[in-house]
């Protein structure tokens, strides 16, 4: 968790020292998450691009930090997520609006377990990197709509498992996972929707998550 919180204030802190071929934005919203006990998460996101003028490649970085906002209640116990999405890539885009995506993709989710009194139980860590590529649609002016699908490829996966003092890991199998977005966007300001599901192989249940935030663009 910590080190997407640095690569974020990284971001931030380089961004006025580069010329307008850089942009620069900032994102706050929410998430329902279903894991499978459902509660709703706080995010905070900044993105990154680059892209000359005139060339339809353009390249970006993101990061969203996760946050538990409201903890589920089970059988007396607390159940709380956290976590953060990085993703390095680029976009392609041609002039009839249909634009392609490739990107290196890192998630990292944790689910702590507490008991009715608070004392600690378990807890659940989840990483996993891999390729993802995506194929979209955006309209043309200065109200756009985008919408865009892609398809997550995990190389590396792991997890962790703090239970009672002891720590237990192990590799997972590798399945894919999946995303729909859509956006709505003018100049300075844009409305996300987006939709996700990864996937961490069997015993273990997937993570799906409905998300909605609002971007504003330096």
């Amino acid at each position: 968790m910590k080190h997407y919180l640095f690569l974020l204030f990284a971001c931030f802190s380089l961004t006025n020292a580069w010329g307008q071929k850089f942009h620069f934005a900032t994102s706050i919203g929410t998430s329902q998450l279903n894991w499978p006990q459902s509660q709703t998460s706080l995010n905070a996101g900044a993105y990154l691009q680059f892209q000359k003028p005139g060339n339809p490649t353009q390249l970006y970085g993101q990061l969203t930090i996760i946050g538990n906002l409201q903890s589920a209640t089970i059988d007396n116990h607390s159940v709380a997520f956290r976590g953060g999405k990085g993703e390095i890539g680029l976009h392609r885009f041609t002039k009839s609006g249909i634009f392609t995506s490739a990107s290196i993709y890192s998630v990292s989710m944790a689910k702590k377990t507490s008991s009715a009194k608070g004392y600690f139980t378990s807890e659940e860590k989840f990483t996993m990197h891999g390729l993802r590529a995506g194929l979209g649609f955006r309209t043309q002016g200065k109200f756009k709509t985008t919408f865009q699908a892609k398809v997550f490829e995990p190389i590396v996966r792991s997890e962790t498992m703090h239970l009672w003092g002891k720590d237990q890991s192990q590799k997972l199998s590798n399945q894919l996972g999946y995303q729909a977005s859509l956006e709505f966007s003018i100049p300075k300001w844009a409305l996300g929707f987006d939709y996700e599901q990864i996937n961490y192989g069997a015993p273990f249940a997937a993570l799906n998550a409905t998300s909605a935030q609002l971007t504003y663009f330096f």
